[in-house]
């Protein structure tokens, strides 16, 4: 043996074993991929792997050589695998660094919509009075300054940034619900507020007039299309604001919860304003319509103090004729002179034969037993043309609030008897007094002439406009004065505002009605006090929002009262004794929500539920003592496809005690 061969195998390399064994070894890699293998290799790495053997190699033989030993495959790949973890850390950090950029940038756009949108709203408060008002100046610096701040909203949101993020799963949805908001507020700059400006500029409030029983409003005809336009934009935008997802950011929510708000409070004024400005030229005979026939209006004045659904029980009636925009009014007859029908002057539905008898469609007084007004309406025109052959043009509805509110602008009004109705007095003389010094007779004589007398003040001079103008809208808010149409377009046209009504058979527009009735036969709801509150309560299984309705109701009559008081306002023990209260009482459901539970004081007051026009209606009767309270408890839900709040109708509060 030579020197090489005595050496053990882990001391040396044999090259030609080595050569022998390569095709065995595993690793058959081509010379280009083994030359990127080793080049891509640390250097460092790959001397001290080889280092060992070539070094015991050179001292065991001089025939011996260097040679490096060849890394694994396996060696190869997780040299290739740290490599991609290295590249795909660098391009994680890389992408995390562009979304915080992102979010800083977006942040930043956000807060900048979020103030622009809460400037714009704080500077439409009022926008409704500077609309109408006669300030110009201050209605276009009012109207510029809104629109600026819309503007610079909707350029932020309409930018690709806020696209790019409406993407965004969960956050997604809240872009896109104040992107939706801000291009709805954006339309009303844009396109409906020229609109009302320049119907504002065509109706001068400084040339409206009532005086000598002649109205005079210009403007209003070169102000229906303008109008119109503003209306449609408006509505439209409404209703895409609220079709909008409540956003899971609650400051988002806020935001667009407030700018929803005004939205809403601008389509009512505006849907109002139009219905106005559309109806009065043909119902009042003004500018192009002055060749027109004569319109005749009935005016039926209601006493509160009988207390039906949409009012009072019928006091007296009077026709007003206008023509190019004067009024003359006919002497008011009492609800005496109007025969009872032997059969109802309408055809009545069930419903309505159930809830409200027979009576609703044969007896005067008792034509508003149906909280609907537009039936009401329908009802007493048919009665008038039956007795006297006069087809009206349409009916309105007044009662003592009315005329109050409104004589305390135009001043008071003197009677026959040497008294004054004025702002103060009014209710309280037509509702309580005049039934406790006068027989049956007289006062259907003194309620008809103070009707009368009242009216024909008002129309006569209107005061101050303005406050005239308001005195009138509270009447109308507060249920104090009700218009129907006979004719069908102008109908349509008031259908939707507060004048008109009518009971809200549309489940968008949730809507709970509480009505009383009279049953005591008396003139005792003077001295009934009610509250009705409504509370949201929570989302049903349904979906649908509960509201929790409170209603309270006092006899605030003394038992000492009802000792001395004149059996003409308490009743005369004739249904129930003297001093006590009996009311009937219709609680309407939401359109296409129902009555979930209720609970009266008393178990067996509560009568049961039916229907009328679609609505689920919960029927009561309940007999109050003098001086005693009484609490009912309704919770209802409104239609399980509408996230409008609740609104609540009730019949009219009288001032009393």
């Amino acid at each position: 043996m030579n020197g090489a061969s005595d050496q053990p195998e882990e001391f040396g390399v044999h090259p030609e074993r080595d050569r022998q064994e390569e095709p065995q070894s595993g690793t058959d890699v081509t010379a280009s991929a083994d030359s990127d293998a080793t080049a891509s290799a640390d250097s460092d790495a790959t001397a001290s792997a080889d280092s060992d053997a070539t070094a015991s190699s050179s001292s065991a033989s001089p025939h011996s050589r260097r040679v490096r030993r060849r890394m694994s495959a396996e060696h190869i790949r997780q040299i290739k695998r740290k490599r991609r973890r290295r590249k795909i850390l660098i391009g994680v950090l890389v992408v995390i660094a562009a979304l915080v950029v992102f979010a800083g940038v977006f942040v930043w756009s956000a807060l900048q919509t979020k103030n622009e949108l809460q400037q714009a709203v704080l500077s439409a408060q009022g926008l409704q009075q500077t609309i109408v008002g006669s300030d110009k100046s201050k209605r276009e610096e009012r109207v510029s300054a809104f629109s600026n701040h819309v503007s610079k909203a909707y350029k932020q949101t309409s930018s690709p940034l806020w696209q790019l993020a409406s993407a965004v799963p969960y956050v997604g949805d809240d872009i896109s619900a104040v992107r939706t908001t801000v291009a709805a507020m954006e339309n009303i700059s844009s396109q409906a507020l020229p609109q009302l400006l320049q119907a504002a500029d065509n109706i001068d409030l400084n040339n409206v007039h009532v005086e000598n029983g002649t109205i005079g409003i210009s403007g209003l005809e070169a102000s229906q299309q303008p109008l119109q336009i503003a209306d449609d934009t408006i509505d439209k935008a409404t209703r895409e604001v609220e079709t909008v997802k409540t956003p899971h950011i609650a400051q988002i929510a806020d935001a667009l919860k407030t700018a929803g708000t005004y939205c809403k409070k601008l389509d009512g004024m505006v849907h109002s304003l139009n219905s106005i400005v559309q109806v009065l030229p043909s119902m009042l005979g003004t500018e192009s319509h002055t060749n027109d026939a004569p319109r005749n209006y009935l005016i039926l004045a209601q006493t509160n103090a009988e207390a039906r659904p949409s009012g009072g029980l019928t006091g007296s009636l009077g026709l007003a004729t206008v023509q190019s925009g004067h009024v003359s009014l006919q002497p008011f007859v009492s609800d005496s002179e109007i025969q009872n029908a032997d059969e109802p002057v309408v055809d009545l539905t069930a419903e309505e034969r159930l809830l409200f008898t027979d009576k609703l469609g044969k007896d005067i007084r008792d034509v508003n037993f149906t909280p609907d007004f537009p039936r009401t309406g329908e009802i007493v025109s048919a009665m008038w043309a039956r007795q006297y052959g006069v087809a009206v043009d349409g009916v309105i509805a007044i009662d003592p609030l009315f005329l109050q509110n409104m004589l305390a602008v135009t001043g008071g009004v003197a009677m026959p008897d040497g008294s004054t109705l004025d702002g103060t007095n009014t209710a309280q003389t037509l509702l309580h007094d005049v039934y406790a010094r006068m027989t049956p007779q007289e006062t259907d004589e003194y309620f008809a002439v103070a009707a009368q007398a009242a009216f024909d003040h008002i129309m006569q001079n209107a005061g101050d406009f303005k406050s005239y103008v308001k005195a009138f809208s509270t009447s109308v808010e507060q249920g104090h004065v009700m218009l129907w149409s006979a004719h069908e377009d102008e109908q349509d046209l008031i259908a939707d505002s507060a004048i008109s009504g009518k009971l809200i058979t549309e489940g968008a527009k949730p809507q709970v009605g509480v009505y009383i009735s009279d049953e005591t036969e008396s003139k005792m709801d003077w001295y009934l006090h009610r509250e009705v509150t409504t509370e949201f309560q929570k989302v049903a299984r349904n979906g649908a929002n509960q509201y929790t309705v409170h209603i309270k109701l006092q006899n605030t009559m003394t038992a000492e009262e009802a000792a001395s008081e004149a059996d003409y306002v308490t009743g005369a023990g004739n249904i129930v004794p003297k001093g006590q209260i009996k009311t009937a009482l219709f609680i309407y459901a939401p359109a296409n929500g129902r009555l979930v539970d209720w609970e009266f004081q008393n178990a067996d007051d509560y009568k049961g539920v039916t229907l009328h026009n679609g609505l689920t209606v919960g029927v009561g009767d309940v007999t109050l003592q003098p001086g005693e309270s009484y609490e009912i408890t309704v919770h209802v839900q409104s239609a399980p496809d509408t996230g409008e709040p609740l609104t609540l109708r009730q019949t009219p509060l009288i001032e009393g005690r």
